[in-house]
């Protein structure tokens, strides 16, 4: 019988509802919306190696340009919705704003590089308007030393919450410092413990995100189900199947 707790990490990670973990790295097309509004992005296609190739030669770099890095880690993680890009865009339209927030940027870069995961928080966190954990997460992570051993930043976004919380009731909502270096050290010894690299925790915490539409209620609604139908004992394979038939996957 399924239950929620931190061993819901490992179903996870062995779902074969989900498919395989290896979309970690699939190429996202490059939205018109960027030469629409005269920021070049010569890649027609993003993913997550090649950002890292892109954040490491920005790092050699004797004057990195990380704001133009962070167009291509949002052009990566949008996924279709730009309520809040345009915010962020014209809020750095002249010389002495973009030199600011590339210092900003700069800084929290080599503090993520570091490992320094709270302090790089703390400085890239409320300097922009619009520019929240959901985006910023994603410019920490892929400005963090992939090769470390240690705990290192990693993306944190409204799915990736919902779906820690509900496999496993801890709470990361808040957009705090010190509930996303939680989260980056929870995330690291969940690596440790199922033998996984944390990113790929991460991957597949944001596809069950999507499962359960980011609300946990779905989840428990799927669970409900197959109990009103006649089972004795569900796992988390069975839940999850159910719930993808509910959301009309494969169909």
């Amino acid at each position: 019988m399924w239950q929620e707790s931190e061993d819901a990490v490992g179903d996870l990670m062995g779902s074969a509802v989900l498919g395989p973990a290896d979309q970690i790295d699939s190429l996202v097309p490059v939205s018109s919306w960027w030469a629409a509004h005269g920021i070049a992005i010569p890649s027609p296609r993003l993913n997550r190696d090649g950002l890292f190739v892109s954040a490491a030669e920005f790092r050699q770099s004797t004057n990195p340009d990380w704001l133009h890095f962070l167009w291509h880690v949002i052009a990566w993680g949008v996924m279709g919705d730009y309520r809040n890009v345009p915010t962020i865009v014209n809020s750095v339209v002249g010389d002495e704003q973009r030199a600011q927030l590339n210092g900003i940027l700069q800084a929290a870069a080599a503090a993520s590089y570091g490992g320094e995961i709270r302090s790089a928080y703390t400085l890239i966190s409320g300097k922009v308007p619009r520019l929240g954990p959901a985006f910023f997460s994603k410019f920490l992570y892929f400005t963090s030393d992939r090769a470390s051993s240690r705990a290192t930043c990693l993306i944190l976004d409204s799915r990736v919450s919902a779906a820690v919380f509900t496999l496993t009731g801890l709470d990361y909502f808040e957009e705090r410092a010190a509930t996303y270096e939680k989260y980056c050290l929870d995330m690291h010894r969940w690596s440790e413990r199922f033998g996984v690299p944390h990113d790929v925790i991460e991957f597949r915490l944001y596809q069950f995100g999507q499962l359960i539409d980011s609300r946990r209620w779905k989840w428990l609604h799927a669970e409900a189900s197959l109990y009103r139908g006649g089972s004795q004992s569900v796992d988390f394979d069975d839940i999850a199947g159910m719930r993808a038939h509910l959301l009309g996957w494969g169909q």
